[in-house]
């Protein structure tokens, strides 16, 4: 097995979990340590199996394989589910299950897997954990090879597991992006911020619109209790968090008003218990759950949500927050700025947003969005 290192190929799988974008490589470097032409991972539950993740090399066939249809007259599938073959931690090769004179006969085979010139097939089958269908992780080789030699299923065999947890963790943290990014939506409308506290009072999550609210009023560094900007204010901020923390009787004050630093309308700083344990425990500290303090600028104009009637006309929720900012006045550069992206992400999706409301200048489109406020 010289040559072969399957730590850099797991954590390559667990990377691409991070980051979609690197599955490709991940499964491309998967397919040289195992002799095959390509890999792919499939679902073997009906409402998800068109949905197949192959390499870049035979990306063609994972298309045909999903779009195409192929993936309901999957024999190999079939069969596996016939024979009990299919049972999680199983490595299968074709020689296993399928009989060589079935190969020249079936259309599987006649017509998707010899037309794409795959030869015989190495699997691994796992069990997503959260469902409990089964997935396979396969290595398809050349149709010019011959079958895939002991080491090479043993290779399989021990990453296989772990391109599968990576393959469904993938899905997990795309779950939770989306839902971040509702939840930093929806705050970004109540104009508030979060930041999360340890148990023991420490900074460890500052949101970017709580960064925003909390300039003049709280001096917010990772790793360290906040602190009043306002000298004045010291006290009585410090008092707050003190009673706020989870070794104290729930709840003292759990809202409070802050002064601006040189003056200014306040800063409701309003403090939300994290049950459970420390989402950031320490080694030994044994302490409870953390804070979340919610600060909102109560005097702030009330404004109305144009982006959800945007996202219903087809908008994406980024090409919405965008055409809202643009149609109000702020020019690309200046919504760059705001949303941390290069202004050509910014001036690409109001092109987006031009094509998919058909208009063709940025006047056109302060001119629906006013009208649209006055919905």
């Amino acid at each position: 097995m010289s040559g072969f290192d399957p730590l850099v190929l797991i954590d390559a799988c667990y990377a691409a979990a991070l980051d979609p974008e690197k599955w490709s490589g991940a499964l491309d470097g998967l397919a040289d340590a195992l002799g095959a032409r390509g890999t792919v991972i499939v679902s073997h539950d009906p409402a998800r199996t068109a949905q197949t993740l192959a390499s870049e090399r035979i990306a063609d066939v994972g298309v045909d394989y999903g779009a195409g249809g192929w993936w309901q007259h999957d024999t190999r599938i079939r069969l596996g589910r016939e024979r009990g073959l299919l049972r999680p931690g199983a490595v299968m090769v074709d020689e296993m299950y399928i009989e060589p004179d079935r190969k020249r006969t079936d259309p599987f085979f006649q017509h998707f897997i010899d037309r794409h010139r795959l030869g015989n097939l190495c699997a691994y089958v796992g069990a997503d954990p959260m469902d409990r269908h089964t997935l396979s992780f396969s290595a398809p080789r050349d149709v010019r090879k011959g079958p895939f030699e002991g080491f090479e299923v043993e290779r399989l065999g021990l990453v296989g597991p772990h391109v599968i947890r990576a393959f469904r963790l993938t899905a997990l943290v795309g779950d939770m992006r989306r839902e971040a990014e509702g939840l930093t939506s929806a705050l970004e409308r109540m104009r508030a911020g979060i930041v999360i506290l340890d148990a023991r009072g420490r900074v460890r999550l500052v949101s970017p619109a709580a960064e925003r609210l909390a300039a003049g009023y709280i001096a917010l560094r990772g790793g360290a209790v906040p602190e009043a900007a306002e000298p004045v204010e010291s006290a009585r901020f410090d008092r707050f968090l003190a009673d706020i923390l989870p070794d104290r009787a729930w709840p003292r004050q759990d809202i409070l008003l802050l002064r601006r630093r040189g003056g200014g309308r306040p800063l409701s700083v309003e403090a939300l218990p994290l049950r459970g344990g420390d989402p950031f425990p320490v080694a030994g500290a044994g302490l409870g759950g953390g804070v979340v303090l919610l600060l909102r600028d109560l005097l702030a104009p009330a404004t109305r949500p144009i982006e959800p009637l945007l996202e219903q006309l087809g908008l994406t929720r980024a090409e919405a927050r965008v055409a809202a900012l643009v149609g109000q006045g702020f020019a690309p550069r200046e919504v760059a700025e705001q949303f941390a992206v290069s202004e050509s992400t910014v001036r690409s999706q109001l092109k987006a947003v031009y094509g998919k409301l058909a208009i063709r200048r940025q006047s056109e489109l302060a001119v629906f969005i006013t009208r649209l406020d006055s919905l």
